[in-house]
């Protein structure tokens, strides 16, 4: 009897250990690019897909003076900043998860 209890409780206090890690959550990936320098007029392209009025955007949060974050997946991304349709700025950087990469505009 002894034996059947001691076998039932280390079945119990496996099956109950297992389920331990499936709540387990990995947060979402995150990197961010920001601009600085003389940003009047910039207008930044990412990817060919993501196209950013650095000056519009500067102006809608009131903060003219502070940098803002442009979230975007971690990795490689190539960067194109033009003003009044001149291209000032072509990049291509790679973002580690979690960082910020500055990019300055002339």
């Amino acid at each position: 009897m002894a034996k059947r209890l001691a076998l039932a409780c280390m079945l119990l206090l496996s099956v109950v250990s297992c389920g331990y890690y499936e709540g387990v959550v990995q947060p979402t990936p995150r990197s961010y690019v920001t601009f600085i320098g003389n940003l009047e007029g910039a207008v930044a392209v990412i990817d060919g897909t993501i196209t950013i009025n650095i000056d519009e955007e500067r102006l809608k949060t009131g903060e003219a003076g502070k940098a803002i974050l442009f979230q975007v997946a971690p990795g490689r991304h190539k960067i194109i900043v033009t003003k009044t349709g001149r291209e000032v700025v072509e990049r291509v950087v790679i973002i580690a998860d979690g960082a910020t990469k500055e990019i300055q505009i002339p």
